[in-house]
């Protein structure tokens, strides 16, 4: 057995140090370019003596919880021409009968002890691997034991009997047809060209469904004992549990399990290479507009030195850069794209590329293509400046810098990924502090001609693939292939200037306000809550926490929104925070406040809803005054900027034009106007002529007099703060704009009502597939028991339906049932079932929906599933209880409904106290016909049948 482990001693005693960790790293010294990256040091990886594979970390966020991760090295592409689709049929089987749980046995306990099937326990397929995905409670020993069962049954227990596996098919072809679309059709013709002469080109992982409904069960059973081996899979366990431990229980588990002699090599599937440049057009009546998609092929990269860590940083630094060019380009008046980005990525394994993707309007499919390769040859000519380098460096040092300072409050689902990929394709997965010293040493010696040499490796001549995908409508106007060949060769000999970039102001604020005072404070003990009264009547609530070192999240709300002006100003009032988004603040347009923002941790984003407005978003405790004086500018200083908007308005008319043909599109369309019956105050923007109704002026006078009053909105921030420091930025930033205390805003009801007692067929496109969709709604007195009722309900009958639906009938790949209260615009309770189907089976899959419902009507939820729900919401609430979103959540709502701000400390006992007499009133009171809106779906194809 060989095992590797580096001690993280050093680690921990550096956390919580950060001044000084430069001088700290000396203890190392500096890194060689030869130097082989070195894995996290707080892993224990090693295999047994049959060749398993084990990453082993442990990590106390959340408490009480391990990250168990199976992972098999073998994916579709080794499937033999007999098995097209059963690596993922394997996967499916996993959860369908093993030795130590029989079928439905094993989500039926793991759901008892509040893993939930789908949102925790997960797997997927892929071309190269299948991963099976399994939180597991370490509260009690027990919990564990069976946790490492059920992955040993995974790796070398499945049963596959002939029942199980025919009852499976039907489940695989449900999931078959929710992925059945435009993109799908056109993903099939376009991946054999980028993929062309590969094994990868004929391997899709959903497969063939004539195989997934007739295979021989040896098929199945065969790939199962050729590629779910020891030497051919790893363990990855990351959580709360002491690592030795955690080492014998593989041991345990996994020790016995053997190679056979006779098993087949797990091979290396190639990618060819092509001298010449590929080139595919392709159409449907389905595409929602023109797409874009140049590929540079390249073989896989290097994962292994620090030369291959410093290049990886500059790929990444080459598409940030670039990706900043073309969104400025897109900015500008008759712009050749909609939008476009640029980055370097992997699409199998031997396969990675460097892209430009986008989206044109119609009759402008050559000048995008040649605005790309225009840019592309630019940068091969011209290179980048220092202060785009700049800029990507203070982005790239800060992404690291902050991860490090989280380093000791990581969860432990966010870590475990990088020791999978790390066995299945040896990325990286240096961690935290290796991450940040490697960037703290490389980032500076990384030149402007470093990114420009890699630029000219990856923006090669040969092996480029250009995918064009489009409506039939625009079929006349698209460019030939041999138009868009031509264009490859005219722009190298093209007249290209270099890029300039104008000059930004360094500092938002060119005077400073003049800080507003505070005339209260009061302390909310139970909580650890303070909240001040500044002079403009803004109050502001602080949640000070230490979940997170560097974040800080914050919401300012009040109360009015669009609900406030007449239904001529519908238009202007919708999308008043959209223009100032679209043409920014101050003295800075987006792309300016972009450069200016770079490499800090700053989010601010303003909103005019229906019934209320606010400002949101997250910073860290050092970028907080550059937060508080981005929110001084979004009350006080919108820009108008004429043209950008009318950019942004000709890119959303060209993208509303073009979505009409899409079936999903006209769906969504169709079931906003049911919804809202009409009513135009609650209908989005689905017809391109809407947008001429969107008065600029009147918008931004709009968006001015709802922040005009400060003293209407109430503030609050939750995260590492540090009330001696914050408070007075508050009140410099907050405190000193105009406000009037005594001017309250209440949203006005507009009668938005969605209606009930209605049943609504809606039929759009081809693909043989239905949705149905059952809402319930109406009036009932806003309650935070029933709330919770209500939410049981919803989690109780997905069990039931995902049990009758899927598991007993085959007829559905996924089922979900929710709902809750609101109090806006009346006090209401909503609820929704919804589920993708055969149109053939609906009318049958929605009596058995009714079944489910009528019998927790009659008898009440079965113990056993109010029980799994209990568990599930009593783990869920006490790993968010250690969460700053939730606390900021929950707080929110209390501050905004004007309830006790200790509402939240009774969450526990409102989780725990939920009876089942308590669902089956529920579910009697709310899920009755007479507040069914029904909507069901079927393609056109099926209107006279």
């Amino acid at each position: 057995m060989r095992i590797e482990k580096v001690v993280p001693g050093f680690w921990i005693k550096v956390l919580g140090v950060l001044p000084a960790l430069f001088g700290a790293f000396s203890v190392f010294g500096q890194f060689s370019l030869q130097d082989t990256v070195p894995v996290d040091q707080r892993v224990i990886r090693g295999s047994l003596e049959n060749g398993l594979t084990y990453y082993i970390q442990q990590n106390p966020k959340p408490e009480a919880k391990l990250e168990l991760r199976l992972v098999v090295n073998a994916g579709s592409v080794l499937e033999d021409e007999r098995q097209l689709g059963l690596a993922h049929f394997v996967e499916h089987m996993a959860f369908n009968g093993s030795e130590h749980f029989e079928k439905n046995e094993l989500i039926s306990y793991l759901q008892s002890i509040g893993v939930s099937f789908g949102a925790d326990l997960n797997a997927y397929t892929s071309f190269d691997e299948t991963v099976y995905i399994l939180p597991i409670p370490t509260d009690d020993p027990e919990k564990l034991l069976n946790g490492f069962a059920v992955l040993r049954d995974w790796a070398g227990g499945l049963l596959l009997t002939e029942e199980d596996i025919d009852a499976e098919r039907s489940i695989i072809v449900e999931e078959w047809r929710t992925g059945q679309g435009v993109d799908q059709r056109l993903r099939d013709q376009y991946l054999p060209v980028l993929l062309q002469g590969s094994m990868y080109a004929d391997r899709l992982p959903i497969g063939d469904m004539d195989i997934i409904r007739n295979a021989p069960y040896e098929d199945l059973r065969r790939f199962y004992r050729d590629w779910y081996r020891p030497d051919n899979m790893a363990v990855v366990a990351v959580g709360d549990v002491d690592p030795d431990e955690v080492l014998e229980l593989i041991r345990e588990y996994f020790g016995d399990l053997e190679n056979r002699p006779d098993a087949p090599e797990r091979m290396a599937f190639e990618v060819p290479e092509h001298v010449e440049t590929l080139i595919t057009v392709l159409t449907d009546e389905e595409a929602p507009g023109i797409q874009l998609q140049l590929f540079y092929k390249h073989k896989p990269s290097s994962s292994l030195t620090v030369q291959d860590y410093k290049d990886r940083m500059v790929r990444l630094m080459l598409g940030g850069m670039l990706t900043q060019r073309l969104d400025e380009i897109r900015q500008r008046p008759q712009a050749p794209f909609v939008y476009a980005g640029a980055r370097y990525g992997s699409f199998v394994r031997d396969l990675d590329f460097f892209t430009t993707t986008g989206a044109v309007t119609s009759g402008n499919t050559l000048r995008g293509v040649e605005s790309f390769l225009m840019e592309n040859e630019r940068v091969l000519r011209h290179g980048f400046t220092e202060s785009e380098l700049d800029r990507v460096k203070r982005s790239l040092s800060n992404s690291s810098e902050r991860a490090f300072q989280e380093m000791d409050k990581m969860e432990s689902r966010s870590i475990v990924g990088r020791y999978v990929s790390n066995y299945l394709t040896g990325a990286f997965a240096e961690g935290e502090a290796n991450r940040y010293r490697l960037y703290s040493e490389l980032l500076p010696a990384i030149t402007v001609e470093d990114v420009n040499q890699m630029a000219k490796r990856l923006l090669r001549d040969q092996n480029r693939v250009l995918i064009v995908t489009a409506s039939d409508s625009d079929k006349e106007d698209l460019p030939s292939e041999e138009a868009l060949r031509s264009l490859f060769e005219q722009v190298k000999h093209m007249d290209l200037e270099p890029y300039q970039e104008e000059e930004v102001p360094e500092v938002l604020l060119s005077m400073m306000p003049q800080p507003g005072r505070v005339l209260d404070t009061e302390v909310y003990d139970q909580v650890e809550v303070t909240a001040i009264t500044l002079q403009n009547g803004m109050r502001v609530f602080f949640k000070p926490t230490d979940y997170k070192n560097d974040e800080i999240i914050f919401t300012g709300s009040s109360k009015g929104g669009a609900s406030l002006y007449p239904d001529e100003d519908h238009y202007a009032a919708s999308y008043a925070s959209v223009m100032v988004n679209v043409m920014g603040i101050g003295d800075f347009s987006p792309t300016a406040l972009r450069k200016v923002l770079a490499g800090k941790n700053v989010s601010v984003t303003p909103n005019i809803s229906t019934y209320g407005e606010t400002i949101s978003g997250s910073t860290s405790p050092r970028d907080l005054e550059l937060a508080l004086q981005l929110m001084h500018l979004y009350f006080t200083s919108p820009r108008t900027d004429r043209e950008l908007f009318e950019v942004y308005l000709e890119n959303q008319r060209n993208q509303l034009e073009t979505a009409q043909a899409n079936p999903d599109f006209q769906f969504n369309k169709r079931l906003n106007q049911i919804v809202n019956q009409g009513n135009i105050r609650g209908m989005g923007i689905f017809d391109p002529d809407q947008l001429d109704l969107i008065d600029l002026d009147r918008g931004m006078e709009i968006y001015r007099e709802r922040f005009a009053n400060a003293g209407n909105f109430e503030f609050l921030f939750t995260g590492n703060l540090d009330l001696e420091e914050v408070i007075p930025l508050v009140s410099l930033y907050l405190g000193s704009l105009p406000g009037d205390p005594t001017a309250r805003d209440t949203p006005r009801d507009l009668g938005i009502r969605i209606p009930r007692g209605l049943s609504e067929r809606i039929e759009v496109g081809r693909d043989d597939k239905s949705q149905v969709i059952l809402y319930f709604s109406g009036p009932t007195d806003y309650d935070l028991d029933k709330s919770q009722q209500v939410s049981y309900l919803g989690e109780i009958l997905t069990i039931r339906l995902i049990e009758s639906l899927r598991e007993e009938t085959g007829g559905v790949y996924g089922v979900g049932a929710r709902g809750g209260l609101a109090r806006l615009p009346e006090e209401s309770f909503s609820f929704s079932i919804s589920f993708p189907c055969s149109p053939d089976n609906v009318e049958m899959l929605t009596e058995l929906v009714w079944e489910e419902v009528r019998k927790i009507q009659q008898n009440g939820p079965e113990e056993q599933d109010l029980l799994k729900v209990r568990e599930s919401k009593r783990i869920n609430l006490e790993e968010n209880m250690k969460r700053n979103g939730f606390w900021h959540g929950q707080l929110q709502a209390a501050i905004s409904a004007e309830m006790p701000l200790e509402t939240i400390l009774g969450a526990r006992d409102r989780i725990l106290g939920v009876t089942a007499d308590e669902v089956k009133a529920v579910a009697n009171a709310f899920l009755q016909k007479e507040h069914l809106l029904e909507i069901t779906r079927f393609p056109i194809s099926n209107k006279n049948e």
